[in-house]
């Protein structure tokens, strides 16, 4: 029973921990003294000693008195032999970790009156095999989830490179936008809606990074859902006149006030009505309805679009799912706004949920969040006020970005708007010239050379 229960308890564990348990359990069973292992324990790829002596926990490191016992075993030829300790001498048997980890070892050490039976060595020999199955097990899953961090790792590192060239660009299209009194050519018209998509792609890539590393950051506070709703559905008409798509908002009924991120859940709505106008053929409906009860609200987004197959229903938030694609890739997407949404509700508390009759058949997504209730929530709380937020004018703004073209072209957008502009490239002009320009605001890229975005603030708040 006990080695049939050994693997369920490894299922998950640390090599360390799995060792631990394999010696507690033989030091119950065999009339074990001293067990020595010798083997690899990630990340160090070097023999790491572990030593205990009966009852007590594996140590990774070998006590000084018995440190001539253990090389006795290391240059131990025999299977079995006599060895002196400190306890005196003990007959030490020595077995093998697998055939396929190399030089990995594991010494029984027992005293002369209390030999292993024929029964106990059996037991010892199973005992290590599944031990070594669970290392093996372990070391892949380690393997894997260090795989997975440099995949988390590079997404992240690209998502932030493909921001570098992406940043002059939006930037340059609304500078076109702006010197053409609102106008744009065609061609313009082309790039601008290119460029529009390509960042929202990168955008998407960058909190899908953040949010398997556990590095969002929610701003909470209290706000009315219904504004949210309508804040996401105007940012995408522009594709809803695109896909000449018929949309309905029904949040009239709606009187509800949410805690969380408005500007998180805003882009948990907004991802909603992308998918469902990029998977709805052209002059569709769209309607956006909302529900709530005594504990929560809920949104829904439904279409009369391609539908979801019933297999594809219990997958649909997993990240990269895409379902069957055509190889025109006319849809596009990276198949990762779905895991967000998912993700961003699930962090506010909430529930994402999806409802498809198949193929063809539409589909329709739900947020579900808690309500958030309090009888003076609308006097005292001033982030439930109607009145738009006073922001102090700023005359002077300092720029500080290594990429000369987002430099140049966020400076002549701000000059467009009579700001006095200080651009910069490095972290060293910057306080040089700070003091003489007092800038009222600061616009600082992070990845600077010699000194981040992060220090350079710190310093410049510190120079007053």
């Amino acid at each position: 029973m006990g080695l049939m229960a050994l693997p369920a308890l490894w299922v998950g564990k640390g090599e360390e921990t799995i060792l631990q348990l394999m010696t507690d359990a033989v030091s119950r069973i065999v009339p074990v003294v001293v067990t020595y292992v010798a083997v690899q324990l990630p990340p160090v790829q070097r023999m790491t000693p572990m030593f205990t002596t009966a009852g007590q926990p594996l140590l990774q490191s070998v006590p000084e008195e018995w440190l001539a016992f253990t090389q006795a075993c290391e240059n131990q030829a025999d299977r079995s032999a006599m060895t002196d300790s400190p306890i005196g001498p003990l007959v030490v048997v020595r077995m093998y970790m697998g055939v396929g980890v190399k030089g990995e070892r594991i010494w029984f050490g027992f005293k002369k009156d209390a030999l292993p039976s024929a029964t106990h060595m059996a037991f010892l020999q199973a005992a290590v095999s599944l031990c070594t199955t669970g290392l093996n097990t372990a070391r892949i899953d380690y393997d894997r989830a260090m795989a997975n961090r440099t995949k988390d790792e590079f997404l992240a590192m690209l998502g932030h490179e493909l921001r570098n060239p992406l940043a002059p660009l939006v930037t340059t299209m609304a500078l076109i936008r702006l010197k053409g009194s609102g106008h744009l050519t065609k061609e313009h018209e082309v790039i601008e809606r290119q460029v529009r998509h390509l960042s929202r792609l990168v955008d998407d890539l960058l909190d899908v990074t953040r949010i398997t590393r556990g590095k969002v950051d929610l701003r909470m506070e209290v706000f009315d859902l219904r504004g949210v709703v309508m804040e996401a559905v105007e940012s995408v008409i522009p594709l809803i006149d695109e896909m000449q798509h018929e949309i309905t908002v029904q949040t009239d009924a709606l009187n509800a006030h949410v805690n969380g991120d408005p500007q998180r859940i805003r882009q948990v709505l907004v991802n909603l009505l992308v998918n469902a106008a990029k998977y709805t053929g052209k002059k569709g409906k769209i309607n956006v309805t909302s529900t709530q009860d005594a504990a929560s609200v809920s949104v829904s987004v439904q279409d009369n679009g391609t539908g979801i197959e019933p297999t594809l229903l219990p997958r649909v938030f997993d990240l990269f799912e895409q379902g069957l694609t055509n190889s025109d890739r006319s849809r596009g997407g990276l198949g990762i706004g779905l895991a967000i949404v998912k993700k961003l509700v699930g962090l506010h508390g909430g529930m994402a949920s999806v409802e498809s009759d198949g193929p063809n058949l539409g589909s329709k997504f739900t947020v579900t969040l808690p309500r958030f209730e309090s009888s003076t929530a609308h006097e005292t709380d001033p982030l439930l006020s109607n009145e738009p937020a006073r922001v102090a004018q700023s005359s002077r703004i300092l720029v500080v970005d290594d990429n000369v073209d987002a430099l140049e072209s966020l400076s002549a957008l701000l000059l467009c708007y009579d700001y006095e502009v200080l651009a910069v490239t490095s972290p060293g002009d910057a306080l040089d010239q700070a003091c003489a320009f007092s800038p009222d605001v600061v616009i600082l890229d992070i990845g600077l050379p010699d000194m981040d975005g992060y220090q350079l603030a710190e310093e410049l708040r510190k120079s007053g």
